[in-house]
Protein backbone atom coordinates (compact mmCIF):
# COMPACT_ATOMS: atom_id res chain seq x y z
CA UNK A 1 0.00 0.00 0.00
CA UNK A 2 1.59 3.63 -1.08
CA UNK A 3 2.05 6.26 1.03
CA UNK A 4 -0.97 8.11 -0.83
CA UNK A 5 -3.46 5.19 -0.58
CA UNK A 6 -2.84 4.73 3.17
CA UNK A 7 -4.07 8.43 3.46
CA UNK A 8 -6.80 7.61 1.47
CA UNK A 9 -7.59 4.89 3.69
CA UNK A 10 -7.13 7.17 6.67
CA UNK A 11 -9.18 9.88 5.65
CA UNK A 12 -12.48 7.27 4.61
CA UNK A 13 -12.45 5.93 7.89
CA UNK A 14 -12.22 9.41 9.71
CA UNK A 15 -15.46 10.45 7.44
CA UNK A 16 -17.20 7.72 8.55
CA UNK A 17 -16.34 7.28 12.06
CA UNK A 18 -16.62 11.03 13.00
CA UNK A 19 -20.76 11.33 12.60
CA UNK A 20 -20.75 7.89 14.43
CA UNK A 21 -18.62 9.39 16.90
CA UNK A 22 -21.16 12.74 17.26
CA UNK A 23 -24.00 10.05 17.47
CA UNK A 24 -22.61 8.86 20.89
CA UNK A 25 -21.27 11.93 22.28
CA UNK A 26 -24.36 13.81 21.98
CA UNK A 27 -26.34 10.43 24.08
CA UNK A 28 -23.99 10.96 26.95
CA UNK A 29 -25.98 12.87 28.91
CA UNK A 30 -28.67 10.41 28.68
CA UNK A 31 -26.56 7.29 29.51
CA UNK A 32 -27.57 8.49 33.30
CA UNK A 33 -30.60 8.87 35.40
CA UNK A 34 -30.83 9.22 39.43
CA UNK A 35 -32.92 6.14 40.61
CA UNK A 36 -33.22 6.62 45.16
CA UNK A 37 -31.02 9.96 44.62
CA UNK A 38 -28.30 8.10 43.34
CA UNK A 39 -26.71 8.18 39.49
CA UNK A 40 -27.60 5.01 37.75
CA UNK A 41 -25.66 3.79 34.16
CA UNK A 42 -28.75 3.31 31.65
CA UNK A 43 -28.42 2.18 27.88
CA UNK A 44 -31.77 2.16 26.87
CA UNK A 45 -32.68 6.02 26.61
CA UNK A 46 -29.31 6.73 24.85
CA UNK A 47 -29.77 3.56 21.93
CA UNK A 48 -32.98 4.68 21.34
CA UNK A 49 -32.40 8.33 20.80
CA UNK A 50 -29.93 7.01 18.63
CA UNK A 51 -32.34 4.76 16.56
CA UNK A 52 -34.92 7.57 16.53
CA UNK A 53 -32.70 10.13 15.19
CA UNK A 54 -30.99 7.44 12.34
CA UNK A 55 -35.32 7.28 11.52
CA UNK A 56 -35.34 11.02 11.78
CA UNK A 57 -33.23 10.95 8.52
CA UNK A 58 -36.24 9.83 6.30
CA UNK A 59 -39.11 12.85 7.09
CA UNK A 60 -36.63 15.23 7.93
CA UNK A 61 -37.26 15.25 11.88
CA UNK A 62 -33.80 14.71 12.90
CA UNK A 63 -33.26 18.34 12.16
CA UNK A 64 -36.39 19.28 14.45
CA UNK A 65 -36.18 21.23 17.38
CA UNK A 66 -38.22 23.06 19.89
CA UNK A 67 -37.60 26.41 21.74
CA UNK A 68 -39.99 27.30 24.16
CA UNK A 69 -43.38 26.10 22.65
CA UNK A 70 -42.54 26.49 18.79
CA UNK A 71 -40.77 23.67 16.30
CA UNK A 72 -37.72 25.34 14.38
CA UNK A 73 -35.80 23.61 11.47
CA UNK A 74 -32.32 23.52 12.01
CA UNK A 75 -31.73 24.60 8.63
CA UNK A 76 -33.56 27.66 8.64
CA UNK A 77 -30.99 29.68 11.44
CA UNK A 78 -27.75 27.45 11.19
CA UNK A 79 -26.31 28.95 8.73
CA UNK A 80 -26.01 32.86 10.70
CA UNK A 81 -24.30 30.61 13.61
CA UNK A 82 -22.24 28.73 11.57
CA UNK A 83 -21.30 32.13 9.54
CA UNK A 84 -20.46 34.02 13.01
CA UNK A 85 -18.46 31.22 14.52
CA UNK A 86 -16.82 30.64 10.98
CA UNK A 87 -15.57 34.87 10.70
CA UNK A 88 -14.17 34.75 13.99
CA UNK A 89 -12.26 31.39 13.71
CA UNK A 90 -11.04 32.87 10.30
CA UNK A 91 -9.89 36.29 11.28
CA UNK A 92 -8.29 35.13 14.27
CA UNK A 93 -6.49 32.91 12.86
CA UNK A 94 -4.89 34.22 10.17
CA UNK A 95 -4.05 37.48 11.87
CA UNK A 96 -2.46 35.15 14.18
CA UNK A 97 -1.07 33.12 11.94
CA UNK A 98 0.27 36.03 9.95
CA UNK A 99 1.57 37.91 12.77
CA UNK A 100 3.52 34.76 14.22
CA UNK A 101 5.13 33.84 10.83
CA UNK A 102 6.33 37.53 10.32
CA UNK A 103 7.94 37.21 14.33
CA UNK A 104 9.21 33.89 13.98
CA UNK A 105 11.16 35.08 10.76
CA UNK A 106 12.05 38.29 12.06
CA UNK A 107 12.96 38.04 15.01
CA UNK A 108 16.29 36.58 16.90
CA UNK A 109 18.23 36.11 20.24
CA UNK A 110 16.74 38.23 23.38
CA UNK A 111 14.01 39.21 21.13
CA UNK A 112 13.16 36.39 20.21
CA UNK A 113 13.32 34.71 23.44
CA UNK A 114 11.26 37.68 25.49
CA UNK A 115 8.41 37.09 22.98
CA UNK A 116 8.48 33.22 23.50
CA UNK A 117 8.29 33.80 27.04
CA UNK A 118 5.60 36.10 26.67
CA UNK A 119 3.39 34.36 24.61
CA UNK A 120 3.76 31.12 26.32
CA UNK A 121 2.75 32.83 29.51
CA UNK A 122 -0.06 34.78 28.04
CA UNK A 123 -1.23 31.38 26.82
CA UNK A 124 -0.75 29.76 30.09
CA UNK A 125 -3.87 31.54 31.08
CA UNK A 126 -7.01 30.01 31.17
CA UNK A 127 -9.66 30.80 28.53
CA UNK A 128 -12.68 32.02 31.07
CA UNK A 129 -9.97 33.90 33.35
CA UNK A 130 -8.86 35.73 30.01
CA UNK A 131 -11.91 36.49 28.91
CA UNK A 132 -13.04 37.70 32.72
CA UNK A 133 -10.03 39.89 32.60
CA UNK A 134 -10.78 41.38 29.37
CA UNK A 135 -13.91 42.54 30.36
CA UNK A 136 -12.87 43.75 33.59
CA UNK A 137 -9.79 45.41 31.92
CA UNK A 138 -12.39 47.31 29.42
CA UNK A 139 -14.76 48.14 32.21
CA UNK A 140 -11.82 49.88 34.05
CA UNK A 141 -10.70 51.44 31.37
CA UNK A 142 -14.19 52.93 30.40
CA UNK A 143 -14.42 54.16 33.95
CA UNK A 144 -11.24 55.37 34.43
CA UNK A 145 -10.69 57.61 30.95
CA UNK A 146 -14.69 57.50 29.46
CA UNK A 147 -12.56 55.24 26.38
CA UNK A 148 -14.89 52.12 25.20
CA UNK A 149 -12.38 50.12 23.55
CA UNK A 150 -14.75 47.38 22.93
CA UNK A 151 -18.12 45.66 23.92
CA UNK A 152 -17.89 43.08 26.46
CA UNK A 153 -20.31 41.08 25.11
CA UNK A 154 -22.43 40.85 21.70
CA UNK A 155 -25.18 43.16 21.47
CA UNK A 156 -28.37 41.69 19.26
CA UNK A 157 -29.68 44.86 18.04
CA UNK A 158 -26.22 46.02 16.76
CA UNK A 159 -24.67 42.80 15.62
CA UNK A 160 -21.45 44.31 15.90
CA UNK A 161 -17.91 42.40 15.05
CA UNK A 162 -16.19 42.12 18.78
CA UNK A 163 -13.03 43.02 19.34
CA UNK A 164 -12.55 41.28 22.66
CA UNK A 165 -13.94 37.35 21.87
CA UNK A 166 -11.44 38.04 18.49
CA UNK A 167 -8.22 39.39 20.51
CA UNK A 168 -9.21 36.06 22.94
CA UNK A 169 -8.99 34.08 19.80
CA UNK A 170 -6.06 35.45 18.45
CA UNK A 171 -3.77 34.30 21.20
CA UNK A 172 -2.74 30.88 20.61
CA UNK A 173 -2.52 30.81 16.85
CA UNK A 174 0.12 34.05 16.78
CA UNK A 175 1.97 31.81 19.70
CA UNK A 176 1.86 28.78 17.90
CA UNK A 177 2.88 30.38 14.57
CA UNK A 178 5.91 32.12 16.51
CA UNK A 179 7.00 29.39 17.78
CA UNK A 180 6.67 26.80 14.77
CA UNK A 181 7.95 29.77 12.79
CA UNK A 182 11.07 30.22 14.88
CA UNK A 183 12.81 26.89 15.27
CA UNK A 184 11.95 25.92 11.57
CA UNK A 185 13.75 28.75 10.40
CA UNK A 186 16.51 28.39 12.04
CA UNK A 187 16.85 24.98 11.55
CA UNK A 188 16.40 25.60 7.77
CA UNK A 189 19.28 28.66 8.61
CA UNK A 190 21.29 26.00 8.84
CA UNK A 191 20.64 24.11 5.53
CA UNK A 192 23.25 23.91 2.91
CA UNK A 193 20.67 26.05 0.16
CA UNK A 194 20.38 28.73 2.71
CA UNK A 195 23.80 28.80 3.38
CA UNK A 196 24.45 29.10 -0.55
CA UNK A 197 21.90 31.26 -1.34
CA UNK A 198 23.58 33.68 1.60
CA UNK A 199 27.18 32.68 0.04
CA UNK A 200 25.72 34.37 -3.44
CA UNK A 201 25.17 37.60 -2.27
CA UNK A 202 21.20 37.56 -1.18
CA UNK A 203 20.23 39.68 1.33
CA UNK A 204 19.13 37.65 4.76
CA UNK A 205 15.82 39.32 3.98
CA UNK A 206 15.38 37.90 0.96
CA UNK A 207 16.97 34.28 2.30
CA UNK A 208 14.52 34.51 5.32
CA UNK A 209 11.32 35.50 3.10
CA UNK A 210 12.13 33.64 -0.43
CA UNK A 211 13.56 29.98 1.11
CA UNK A 212 13.31 29.76 4.41
CA UNK A 213 9.88 31.83 4.83
CA UNK A 214 8.44 29.24 2.34
CA UNK A 215 10.15 26.20 4.15
CA UNK A 216 8.22 27.00 6.90
CA UNK A 217 4.64 26.65 5.38
CA UNK A 218 4.25 23.15 5.21
CA UNK A 219 5.43 22.70 8.81
CA UNK A 220 2.84 24.99 9.62
CA UNK A 221 -0.15 23.15 7.36
CA UNK A 222 1.25 19.95 9.13
CA UNK A 223 0.19 21.32 11.83
CA UNK A 224 -3.42 23.03 11.43
CA UNK A 225 -5.01 20.07 12.99
CA UNK A 226 -3.99 20.68 16.27
CA UNK A 227 -4.15 24.38 15.83
CA UNK A 228 -7.51 23.83 14.88
CA UNK A 229 -8.35 21.65 17.70
CA UNK A 230 -7.91 23.71 19.99
CA UNK A 231 -9.40 27.19 18.70
CA UNK A 232 -12.53 25.25 18.65
CA UNK A 233 -11.80 24.48 22.23
CA UNK A 234 -11.50 28.44 22.85
CA UNK A 235 -14.18 29.44 20.25
CA UNK A 236 -17.06 27.30 22.97
CA UNK A 237 -15.83 29.43 26.06
CA UNK A 238 -15.25 32.58 23.80
CA UNK A 239 -19.06 32.53 22.43
CA UNK A 240 -20.50 31.32 25.41
CA UNK A 241 -19.23 34.14 27.74
CA UNK A 242 -19.40 36.77 25.11
CA UNK A 243 -22.47 35.72 24.38
CA UNK A 244 -21.63 35.46 20.53
CA UNK A 245 -24.63 34.36 17.91
CA UNK A 246 -22.45 31.49 17.08
CA UNK A 247 -22.79 27.76 16.36
CA UNK A 248 -21.37 26.50 19.84
CA UNK A 249 -23.27 28.53 22.15
CA UNK A 250 -26.40 27.98 20.37
CA UNK A 251 -26.20 24.08 21.95
CA UNK A 252 -26.08 25.23 25.29
CA UNK A 253 -28.98 27.92 24.52
CA UNK A 254 -31.09 25.23 23.21
CA UNK A 255 -30.17 21.69 23.37
CA UNK A 256 -29.45 22.38 27.41
CA UNK A 257 -31.87 24.87 27.53
CA UNK A 258 -33.32 24.16 31.12
CA UNK A 259 -32.36 25.91 34.22
CA UNK A 260 -33.67 23.70 37.03
CA UNK A 261 -32.54 20.55 38.78
CA UNK A 262 -34.44 18.45 35.93
CA UNK A 263 -32.68 20.48 33.42
CA UNK A 264 -31.71 17.83 31.60
CA UNK A 265 -35.00 16.31 31.00
CA UNK A 266 -35.63 19.27 28.75
CA UNK A 267 -32.23 17.93 26.61
CA UNK A 268 -32.65 17.39 22.56
CA UNK A 269 -30.67 15.27 21.59
CA UNK A 270 -31.42 15.77 17.70
CA UNK A 271 -30.27 19.61 18.13
CA UNK A 272 -26.99 18.14 19.63
CA UNK A 273 -26.15 16.15 17.05
CA UNK A 274 -26.83 19.14 14.84
CA UNK A 275 -24.95 21.10 16.09
CA UNK A 276 -22.34 19.02 16.90
CA UNK A 277 -22.07 17.92 12.99
CA UNK A 278 -22.17 21.63 12.44
CA UNK A 279 -18.92 22.10 14.37
CA UNK A 280 -17.33 19.43 12.16
CA UNK A 281 -17.66 21.26 9.46
CA UNK A 282 -16.23 24.34 10.78
CA UNK A 283 -13.88 22.44 11.59
CA UNK A 284 -13.41 21.62 7.85
CA UNK A 285 -14.23 24.43 6.40
CA UNK A 286 -11.57 26.45 8.81
CA UNK A 287 -8.84 23.93 7.78
CA UNK A 288 -9.42 24.25 3.63
CA UNK A 289 -9.66 28.09 4.01
CA UNK A 290 -5.60 28.12 5.90
CA UNK A 291 -5.14 25.75 4.07
CA UNK A 292 -5.36 27.79 0.49
CA UNK A 293 -4.42 31.21 2.79
CA UNK A 294 -0.64 28.98 3.57
CA UNK A 295 -0.69 27.72 0.01
CA UNK A 296 -1.05 31.37 -1.54
CA UNK A 297 1.52 32.60 0.75
CA UNK A 298 3.84 30.30 -0.23
CA UNK A 299 3.43 31.49 -3.76
CA UNK A 300 3.65 34.61 -2.85
CA UNK A 301 7.02 34.11 -0.99
CA UNK A 302 8.48 31.82 -3.99
CA UNK A 303 7.51 33.75 -6.88
CA UNK A 304 6.21 30.13 -8.09
CA UNK A 305 2.90 31.04 -10.87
Amino acid sequence: MTERTGKRVVYLASAILAPIAVLCIAAAPLLFEKRAGVPVLVVGPALDAIAGWLRGLGDGSAFEYRFGATAWSFFDIAPHFFAVSFLYVASAGSVGLAGGMALGLSLRGRAAAAVSSFLGSLYAIPDFISAILLQLATIAILDATGFKIGRISHDAASEAFLLLPFLLLTVYPLAFAFKTTLRKSMDAEREPYAVFALSKGLSKRTVRLRHIGAAVVPALSAELPTLLGIMQANLFMAEYIFALPGITRFLFQVAFSGRRPGWIEEYQYSLAVSVLLGVMLLYLAAWGFFRLALYAVRRALTGER
